[in-house]
């Protein structure tokens, strides 16, 4: 039993540890998390399933429609109408003429109420309608299914919007964790520094000033790390945020920001042009062109004059009784219409006329819309691909002085451990190399945030 308990709490521990281990995340699969878990992209499902409703819902006008219904109407007061006698003086007149030998005179007509309607109506009916011929509805229902695509492109640029929004978060992360990890090292470096130089002081080779100097350096180190690790923190948040992922729960980011960069390839020949972009990457492109067909259907649909046919079928059955179950009266009585209406409008106050130039106005206007963003998605690809060139060439640069500023601050700290040297020119070369640990860094984040707009610009993040 002792053994059985004891395999049972290992079980029990090992599952706790694994539940509190973060979530593991590259680039790609932040973003396919993100996509998975969005509001928005399930609410643009919602938008296509609606859509394709709206198409279910516009052929149901010209699918055969039919009701069956009962009707039971009780009148407790019948209603009647005035009516004048015409019965006898219509007999008196034949027997005056044909039987008495003496005219008899009946008098001027009585007028009594007379009812047509039974107390108890029972009426049932089956109506059956179709619409046989109407251009102007297929041509609706074809611009009904167009809408569907129209949703399905709208959905793609929610995703486009969301890869973005991830990857700039992503890689705000690992820009705040590069700044981490310089500084983690700086510090061990410099606490090293600290305690030979303490050490030095009490054996009286050292001056206390040295020993302030290099401390105060030390802890400002300190307050930064502080700052960054909260500043990490804070980017997961909002990356977390933006891949709508439980702000509760740790992440673990597996890309590295020198891997990702090692990735840029620049090829210095090659210039983005008119004709070697593609305009079709960009979702935004495609919404557009979508949106044009539909108005182009909408006025093709608006322009259409054709006649209307349909075709109607009528079947009832009546009953009308004073007592509803006395069999000894009237039945039931069936009737029955087929009917087909055609019609053809002439004239209508130009209303389709004024709706069908809206529609061209609406075309016209995408049309220059999707002319200017493609000027736009061409001067942002060649500025991004100029930009990422240039900080390119500068992150090398930046690699270079940061290389000689290690160089001078080793320098500087050999001379003062053998005491040729001042803490004052140990504090100079540490501040040129700190900055230019920060221009490096700086530099980094210019080529990776360069390489994400010309993605964004070339539509390579979708």
């Amino acid at each position: 039993m002792r053994k059985e308990y004891l395999i049972i709490c290992f079980c029990l521990v090992a599952l706790m540890a694994q539940a509190q281990q973060p979530y593991r995340f590259t680039l790609p699969l932040a973003i396919e998390f993100a996509t998975e878990h969005s509001n928005q992209i399930a609410m643009d499902k919602l938008n296509i399933l609606d859509a394709q409703e709206r198409v279910e819902e516009f052929k149901a006008f010209g699918l055969p429609q039919l009701d069956v219904g009962v009707n039971y109407t009780y009148y407790f007061l019948s209603p009647s109408q005035p009516t004048q006698d015409f019965l006898t003086p219509a007999v008196f007149g034949i027997l005056n003429e044909f039987v008495f030998d003496t005219p008899i005179d009946p008098g001027p007509p009585e007028t009594f109420n007379l009812g047509f309607v039974r107390r108890n109506n029972v009426n049932g009916f089956a109506d059956f309608r179709a619409l046989l011929f109407d251009g102007v509805f297929l041509k609706g229902l074809k611009a009904a299914k167009a809408s569907i695509d129209v949703e399905r492109s709208r959905s793609k640029l929610t995703k486009r919007e969301i890869a973005i929004q991830v990857t700039q978060a992503y890689l705000a992360v690992l820009i705040a964790k590069e700044n981490h990890k310089i500084i983690k090292s700086n510090i061990e470096s410099l606490d090293r520094l600290v305690f030979e130089t303490t050490e030095t002081y009490k054996a009286g080779f050292a001056e206390k000033l040295d020993v302030n100097r290099l401390t105060l350096t030390l802890e400002n180190l300190k307050v930064e790390d502080e700052n960054l690790t909260e500043l990490i923190e804070l980017s997961k948040n909002v990356l977390k945020f933006q891949m709508n992922f439980p702000l509760d729960t740790d992440i673990l980011l597996l890309d590295e920001l020198e891997v990702l960069l090692n990735q840029i390839e620049i090829e210095p020949d090659v210039f983005i042009t008119e004709e070697s972009i593609d305009y079709s990457n960009r979702p935004e492109v495609e919404l557009l062109e979508k949106a044009m067909e539909l108005d182009d259907l909408d006025i093709e649909r608006l322009g259409l004059r054709l006649p209307v046919l349909r075709a109607n079928i009528n079947l009832q059955e009546s009953l009308q009784r004073d007592k509803l179950f006395n069999n000894n009266e009237a039945g039931f009585i069936a009737g029955g219409f087929v009917g087909l209406n055609l019609s053809y409008s002439i004239f209508d106050g130009k209303e389709k006329s004024s709706q069908q130039q809206r529609s061209k106005i609406r075309k016209e206007l995408k049309s220059f819309e999707l002319e200017d963003f493609k000027r736009s998605m061409l001067l942002q690809a060649t500025n991004a691909q100029r930009q990422l060139t240039n900080a390119k060439r500068t992150l090398e640069n930046r690699r270079k002085i940061l290389d000689l500023a290690e160089k001078v601050y080793a320098a500087a700290k050999i001379k003062f451990k053998e005491g040729v040297g001042s803490s004052l020119e140990i504090n100079q070369s540490e501040t040129a190399l700190y900055q230019s640990q920060s221009d490096v860094i700086s530099a980094m984040y210019d080529v990776i945030l360069a390489k994400t707009d010309l993605d964004i610009a070339l539509g390579n993040i979708k």
